[in-house]
């Protein structure tokens, strides 16, 4: 999927769901404008779900989907849990490792991609810490990555996406980032390993354009897709004080998380790639 973005110079947005209604109105989004997309799945929401269930749930509604859709897990920091997913039907893994040393970060990494690939998943590893809080993973400072460790590490790690800390961060922007415009074209031009950014809600439509114009291949939105959620219920819940209709609410949050999802398609260019 992401070999085909970095072809097509478009980039293919992934989403982290949070139930079985966000993970449907990402598919009817997707479907509707004809999209590849890609589920991505946080440690805390698998750990709320259960990992068993939520493999069921998703592998179902994926697996019947009309477009090209994968099953991802997004940061996660334990070797077990990465392993459990490759065992019950997740696509790829992002393994984090990025906080510990980087020659230690390349070891871990080693072995969960040499475990990953005896059940034929993808593996995305992180170079450099991307600031902000991601659920249950926090980090109050971005170490940027640098050009040379970087294809050290996709080289041997033999990771199949990378995501480099290029001035982007996790949650609400505080003031305008600082993106490192460069390393991605650098990363993208030197390496057949697709480049992913991490931290997209909140950057502009121009920063978003030029990101995939450079190479990146992979763009996460998860907070965008929390607050919509969230503001959705907020307005439903206080436009209908006297309805207990639960139905209703689901639809309700639905359409609003399907109307979130489709102009980033469009904005990315994947509209119609499916």
């Amino acid at each position: 999927m992401l070999v085909a973005a970095r072809k097509g110079r478009y980039g293919v947005a992934a989403f982290n769901v949070l139930n079985h209604f966000t993970l449907a109105a990402v598919l009817e989004a997707a479907e509707k404008e004809k999209s590849p997309v890609i589920i991505q799945t946080s440690v805390a929401t698998v750990k709320a779900l259960g990992v068993q269930a939520l493999a069921r749930m998703a592998r179902g509604m994926l697996d019947a989907a009309g477009v090209p859709v994968a099953l991802h897990l997004d940061h996660c920091q334990d070797v077990e849990l990465c392993r459990r997913a490759c065992d019950l039907g997740w696509d790829s893994v992002m393994f984090d490792s990025s906080h510990l040393p980087f020659e230690e970060n390349i070891r871990v990494t080693q072995q969960v991609r040499n475990y990953a690939r005896t059940k034929g998943v993808d593996v995305e590893g992180e170079v450099g810490i991307i600031a902000g809080v991601e659920d249950d993973i926090a980090h109050a400072q971005t170490s940027l990555a640098g050009y040379d460790d970087t294809m050290r590490y996709i080289r041997e790690t033999g990771v199949d996406a990378i995501a480099p800390a290029i001035g982007t961060a996790h949650g609400v922007y505080r003031g305008v980032p600082v993106i490192n415009f460069d390393l991605v074209g650098r990363l993208a031009g030197a390496t057949a390993c697709p480049v992913v950014v991490h931290g997209g809600t909140g950057l502009e439509d121009a920063v978003f354009r030029k990101l995939i114009e450079l190479g990146a291949a992979k763009i996460n939105i998860s907070t965008a897709l929390k607050q919509t959620y969230v503001d959705a219920m907020r307005r439903f819940l206080a436009e209908n004080t006297g309805t207990v209709n639960p139905l209703k609410l689901d639809r309700f949050i639905m359409d609003q998380v399907a109307g979130l999802v489709v102009p980033f398609l469009r904005l990315f260019g994947s509209s119609g790639k499916a």
